[in-house]
């Protein structure tokens, strides 16, 4: 658990941050979201003491993150940011090696875990370990920076617009690579965006901001179907609430189980969608194929139930 307590930070005149408090329990993943200069970076960089704060306390599982020193505690911390930073004359192994290296870890498990990591974010060891930055994608440098940021196994991952650089579809696999590995690992998650479609599909709370305060902390759904008046409400959108709120359900949520359906047409003919889909995703599809009904199927590809036009504008007209 992170807890955030009336933080503030005073650049000069300039208040950044504005007697800020929240809390973020363990294995959650938290989004910054607001407007450029709203104090969201310089949240993220108090808690890992790249910034000190003017004011409050900000304590990692009960420990005032104060007591420690700076570089102690950010060897707890995994820290990504968007222009990536790997060292340029480093292979990727060492990169990723980084950390470990530091906390005097033994080479053998040390080169497990650079194998391990790599493997978990879809790179190859034998082909990329030998690798250096300027070899890969962007998609596959941002890879590497999040697998480096996790290598000593930190309790905290912080990121600052990881993915902004990045063109639409490699930002999305990249989004989907990284909630798989989160619900994997457990691991809590704070993470900085500007993007409401990328913190809706990310977060389990989403925190706005705005000239350096707090607005709203709430779950995707709550924000969406209950916006604080003002910014807030202005944030998320009048006529794109309804599309909105269905990228906050997955299909198998509210999926008829194909037990319970009546024969009426046969499974193999229906366009397909995955259980762990979004709704909006289904919405595309259905769209797309103008069709009325999808089949539902698991991960290996078995049908499970359907979904129906009628049910999905059900959801998006709650909004």
């Amino acid at each position: 658990m992170i807890e955030v307590t009336a933080l503030s930070k005073h650049f000069g005149t300039h208040i950044a941050v504005n007697n800020l408090s929240f809390k973020v329990d363990s294995g959650q993943f938290c989004v910054l979201v607001g407007t450029s200069g709203c104090g969201k970076s310089t949240t993220l960089r108090m808690i890992n003491r790249l910034i000190e704060p003017s004011q409050g306390q900000i304590r990692i599982k009960g420990q005032d993150v104060t007591t420690l020193a700076p570089e102690q505690l950010r060897r707890r911390i995994g820290y990504v940011i968007q222009g990536v930073g790997l060292f340029p004359h480093r292979t990727i192994h060492q990169n990723i090696a980084t950390v470990p290296r530091l906390l005097g870890w033994k080479k053998t498990d040390i080169d497990a875990r650079v194998t391990e990591l790599l493997t978990l974010f879809k790179l190859d060891a034998a082909t990329f370990a030998g690798k250096y930055p300027h070899q890969l994608s962007g998609g596959e440098q941002q890879r590497v920076g999040v697998a480096r940021a996790l290598a000593a196994k930190p309790e905290l991952l912080l990121m600052d617009e990881p993915f902004g650089a990045l063109d639409p579809l490699t930002r999305e696999l990249l989004q989907d690579e990284l909630l798989k590995i989160q619900q994997l690992l457990g691991i809590t998650i704070i993470m900085v965006t500007h993007d409401l479609e990328e913190a809706i599909k990310l977060a389990d709370v989403i925190a706005v901001m705005d000239k350096g305060k707090l607005l709203q902390l709430d779950t995707p759904e709550t924000l969406l179907r209950h916006p604080n008046a003002g910014f807030v409400q202005d944030l998320v959108g009048g006529s794109e609430r309804p599309l909105r709120l269905l990228s906050t359900k997955q299909v198998g949520q509210i999926m008829t189980k194909l037990a319970t359906l009546p024969a009426a047409q046969p499974v193999a003919q229906l366009p397909t969608i995955a259980a762990s889909a979004s709704l909006r995703d289904a919405m595309a599809l259905l769209i797309w194929e103008q069709a009325e009904q999808l089949q539902v199927v698991d991960d290996t590809g078995k049908p499970i139930g359907q979904l129906g036009l009628h049910e999905l504008l059900q959801q998006g007209a709650r909004a």
